[in-house]
């Protein structure tokens, strides 16, 4: 690690060993008992079948017996992660995501005007 200087410091960024990428099509929020934001994001997707019966053919695996098969009847939320974070990496939470929503609207219209005639 290089040695700090006066007027910087260096971070090395390290994946730690739970380290995953999850996909957020949605986020339930809220305030905890220790005044911190809490988001849930989750991912939403069809159902798999709780369970599902197939037929014995020979003694081999055969096609799925459709009318056996157990499903939930909706669609499943399910919670990725739970970031908890106090007031002032909230609002910087906010300002970074409103800088790259900014730099992602200006692309979008540059590609937009590009690909008009």
């Amino acid at each position: 690690m290089s040695e700090p200087t006066q007027d910087r410091v260096n971070f090395d960024y390290i994946k730690s060993n739970l380290f995953r990428t999850a996909r957020a099509d949605g986020l339930v929020c809220g305030v905890n008992g220790h005044a911190d934001i809490v988001l849930n994001f989750f991912s939403e997707r069809t159902a798999i079948p709780k369970r599902s019966s197939h037929r014995l053919v020979g003694g081999r695996l055969g096609d799925e017996i459709p009318e056996d098969r157990v499903s939930r009847d909706a669609v499943v939320r399910e919670v990725e992660i739970s970031l908890s974070m106090n007031l002032a990496v909230a609002k910087a939470t906010i300002k970074t995501l409103e800088t790259q929503i900014k730099n992602m609207e200006a692309q979008m219209k540059t590609i937009n005007e590009e690909r008009r005639p």
